[in-house]
């Protein structure tokens, strides 16, 4: 999908672009038996392609955002995203598309998630009901359902599978945040710093720029200021995926307003939530602001209101 994308976005450019697949395997997607929290949380679903990228075996990498570290490293660099997909959670129970809603299962029901962020909000909906730690695939984890009454999954993944037809129902964010960057694929490569101590600099320098240049051209500005600000909230609270973190940002806009040239500044809000421990409660802040299209500063504000969502949270601590 983020390959087609390439090439269309970079179509206008009468660029004939064509491109290899090279399928990999990482150790979160080995590593099935125990929680991601207990052996190296985020980043071991990106670390085999990061090297992949420094050894010249791949020009740039595809990520599920949500599944990246708040922070990239230096040597790399977040080139573009795609316009997001449905980013809500859905829930899938027995019966498929006409099964028991989340709201109606019988207290004590066992519902499947490896997500602590989900955990910590569907308990706040539905406190009676069991929750079983699950991994693996879309696919495995809807074979869970032969043995639990229901699991719960990320739209994005479902719709892009063409898996849409089997959700029971959606929640909605205000009943169970997303993901910081769910349903955003990410695109990187290395960046300006890690192609300059690449052992092949000066044959890849040059394709090195051609790459960055034909990656912004499939970059979609509005989900990459709402990537930016999600992102930067779980780096100023230093959250990663052992934590009961989330937020989720929207530009309130129409999409058509959403451009470079737009006289109008479209707003960004962005919600966020974080389980304290201590006081065994679920925090809820939001910020709103304007982004001003018309300066390059336009990211380094959306970055701004994802800090400003991590103080405000802070402040309850």
């Amino acid at each position: 999908m983020a390959a087609d994308a390439i090439v269309a976005a970079n179509s206008a450019q009468n660029a004939e672009l064509s491109y290899e697949l090279v399928s990999m395997t990482t150790e979160g997607d080995r590593r099935l038996d125990k929680l991601l929290s207990s052996f190296g949380g985020k980043g071991v679903f990106i670390k085999e392609l990061e090297v992949a990228l420094l050894e010249h075996r791949a020009d740039i990498a595809i990520h599920s955002l949500k599944d990246m570290p708040a922070e990239v490293l230096p040597q790399f660099k977040l080139a573009a995203v795609l316009k997001r997909e449905d980013p809500r959670d859905a829930f899938l129970s027995r019966g498929g598309a006409v099964g028991v809603r989340f709201m109606d299962l019988p207290a004590g029901a066992r519902i499947g998630t490896g997500s602590i962020r989900r955990i910590v909000q569907l308990k706040a909906l539905r406190p009676d009901l069991e929750y079983v730690p699950i991994r693996g695939n879309i696919q495995t984890r809807i074979g869970k359902l032969a043995e639990l009454d229901g699991v719960v999954l990320a739209a994005a993944g479902l719709k892009r599978m063409g898996l849409a037809d089997q959700v029971t129902e959606y929640f909605s964010t205000d009943q169970v945040l997303p993901a910081s960057g769910q349903g955003i694929l990410a695109i990187e490569t290395l960046s300006d710093n890690g192609a300059r101590h690449s052992e092949q600099r000066e044959e890849s320098s040059e394709i090195h720029d051609s790459i960055v240049q034909i990656l912004a051209r499939a970059n979609d500005v509005a989900t990459y200021c709402i990537a930016s600000a999600e992102m930067s909230y779980l780096k100023a609270l230093n959250a990663g995926c052992q934590f009961p973190v989330a937020s989720f940002a929207e530009i309130v806009c129409n999409e058509d307003e959403f451009r470079l040239d737009s006289e109008t500044a479209p707003t960004l809000k962005i919600r966020g939530i974080y389980w304290d421990e201590k006081s065994e409660k679920l925090l809820r802040a939001e910020v709103v602001g304007n982004l001003d299209l018309n300066t390059v500063d336009f990211v380094l504000q959306s970055k701004n209101l994802g800090i400003a969502l991590a103080k405000k949270i802070q402040e309850q601590l």
